[in-house]
């Protein structure tokens, strides 16, 4: 039987490379025409500075397993790709790659859902501990007043929720999560020393964001019909810390923008979603950013 670091190991693997938005809409512009992954890698390393080739060839690694297809062929095919390149270097494909990178990396989803979520949208401290010790281990204070998640808190909730001693790899999962937009941070003292300290973004994702997610997370498993408190937990508005409201407020747009229907007006009405296929739902979306806006 494995041991539970094993396990853990197993489950989360070591997270060393932060999100590179830049570097990552680069690899899916050369998936266009270089046709497979270790092309991709190769022209990525190619087109970073001689003296960082060793860590260029690591990053451009890890960013094409996190968002080129497992196979070489049919890149072009994928409607994620051209959604995230017709959307361009905007926040709305950075939103869209930290959706992609959390999937693939599982301890960036665990920490968004099981600590930020928890904590700014359900309004508890993280499972195992008591608002007194939260608040004692986040910022050393017992009357908590800043609204913040310190990398020492999630360090330690990775520790007793896990199993997970690696602070290298919590810190990276931060990083990525700050990096594609779903939380923001500010410098706060602690004690003698001042660290960073990090809470939900204030400008979430877009209605075109959620109406991609409604149809990668449901839509392209056959649940096209959906009550709208379920949209509520989904994994995108576990990534972003999103309320209820504000998931409502997403759901009513995207259905006024013809990507979906609401089904009566109360919370419980179903939202059914608009399109036949994920492509088709994919292209209809890319064709909004032909303005280059984000409404």
């Amino acid at each position: 039987m494995p041991g539970r670091e094993e396990a853990v190991g197993a489950r989360f693997g070591s997270v060393r490379t932060g999100l590179h938005f830049p570097e990552t809409v680069r690899a899916i512009e050369l998936a266009a025409v270089e046709g497979s992954r270790r092309e991709v890698v190769e022209a990525l390393v190619a087109e970073a500075p001689a003296a960082d080739e060793e860590r260029a060839r690591r990053v451009a690694s890890a960013i094409a397993r996190r968002v080129l297809p497992k196979q070489d062929e049919g890149m072009l095919s994928v409607p994620w790709h051209r959604l995230v390149l017709q959307a361009g270097l905007t926040l709305d494909s950075r939103h869209l790659i930290v959706y992609a990178v959390a999937a693939d990396e599982p301890l960036v989803m665990a920490i968004a859902d099981e600590v930020f979520y928890r904590r700014f949208v359900l309004g508890r401290a993280p499972e195992g501990f008591t608002e007194r010790e939260f608040n004692a281990i986040n910022t050393g204070k017992l009357l908590e007043t800043d609204q913040v998640v310190t990398h020492r808190l999630v360090d330690e909730y990775a520790r007793r929720a896990w199993g997970l001693k690696d602070e290298a790899s919590t810190q990276c999962a931060l990083r990525i999560l700050r990096e594609g937009g779903a939380l923001a941070a500010t410098w706060i003292a602690r004690g003698e020393a001042r660290c960073l300290a990090y809470f939900p973004s204030h400008q979430g994702p877009s209605w075109r964001v959620f109406a991609y997610a409604l149809w990668d997370e449901f839509a392209s498993h056959g649940r096209t019909a959906l009550p709208r408190a379920y949209l509520r937990s989904m994994r995108l508005a576990r990534l972003f810390s999103l309320s209820g409201p504000t998931v409502d407020a997403l759901a009513e747009r995207a259905a006024t923008e013809g990507f979906g229907s609401i089904a009566g007006r109360r919370s419980g009405g179903r939202f059914v979603v608009a399109h036949d296929s994920v492509e088709d739902a994919t292209e209809a979306l890319a064709g909004r950013y032909a303005g280059g806006g984000r409404d």
